[in-house]
């Protein structure tokens, strides 16, 4: 069946699809998830685009695919791997995205999908691709060793007041993991996104003397898996295992709540690659962010 955008009335079948193949698509169940606590009544406008599987067109199983647009201009698509083989199918996907009313600015998702939506946009430039592993791991694969802290280091939950001392932490980080031009970096964007995510993430931080020196927290929190990001440590305090101490925490607080943990990491950080099995996790799939 050819691509349509989401009506309402398919919402719920939708919040189904995604938790179904949440491991692969947390921005997007929690970015959904999000708006509905947040809105009595969604707008129609909201640029979600379905697919209907032919054999299955009501009941739980009646959507196939589904691609997301958000207002900043990322898409985060779910599409099926043969999809290419139905060129007539992605040539409509292709001009729903075009008629998006929101600037694009960069796709993520699994690698074999975004690979597939870099071929939709057609006269975009692709200014560059990340690639990355997508881990995933349950409290039952948990390695939750505990280590001991020196006397002088505490590890605490941040809170919404706590923007100002992290900022110097989230501009090093995004600075030295996200951003691809420093010189486009904006303080005052940078410090409303902190401020947005210690209101509705989980962020632990690692304070010396009273002054944080590294962070861990989630950026997305689906219905059944938290997403985990921004982990950063100051360049001095590397090699420590603060960064395992902080994911410890972190983890221990994901799993209480019954929630499964995913991350993406760069596959040349090596380092945090094996931080992350030591811990328990477990690749799962190729994952990458492809800017436009």
């Amino acid at each position: 069946m050819s691509w349509q955008k989401l009506e309402l009335i398919d919402l719920g079948l939708l919040e189904n699809f995604l938790i179904k193949n949440e491991i692969e698509c947390v921005t997007f169940s929690a970015w959904l998830k999000e708006k509905i606590i947040s809105q009595a009544h969604l707008h129609k406008d909201l640029s979600i685009y379905i697919s209907k599987n032919k054999n299955h067109l009501v009941g739980a199983d009646s959507i196939h695919e589904a691609v997301l647009i958000t207002e900043y201009g990322m898409i985060c698509p779910i599409i099926q791997k043969n999809s290419s083989a139905y060129p007539h199918r992605l040539q409509r996907l292709s001009q729903l995205i075009h008629q998006t009313p929101y600037a694009l600015s960069s796709i993520m998702g699994l690698e074999a999908t975004v690979e597939i939506v870099e071929k939709l946009l057609i006269n975009r430039i692709v200014k560059s691709r990340v690639d990355y592993y997508l881990m995933v791991l349950d409290k039952a694969h948990f390695h939750g060793n505990s280590f001991s802290l020196a006397e002088d280091i505490t590890i605490r939950k941040a809170k919404t007041s706590d923007a100002a001392v992290l900022f110097d932490i989230q501009k090093l980080y995004e600075l030295e993991e996200v951003c691809l031009n420093p010189y486009l970096f904006d303080d005052s964007a940078c410090l409303v996104l902190l401020k947005n995510n210690l209101r509705k993430e989980m962020i632990f931080l690692a304070e010396k003397n009273g002054r944080p020196f590294a962070k861990a927290g989630t950026n997305a929190r689906g219905y059944n898996v938290y997403q985990i990001g921004g982990v950063f440590t100051r360049h001095e305090y590397r090699r420590h295992g603060i960064a395992h101490i902080l994911m410890l925490e972190l983890l221990k607080h994901i799993f209480r709540l019954e929630k499964k943990a995913c991350l993406f990491v760069k596959k040349i950080n090596k380092p945090a690659l094996m931080l992350y099995k030591k811990l328990g996790f477990r690749i799962v799939a190729n994952f990458r962010i492809t800017y436009i």
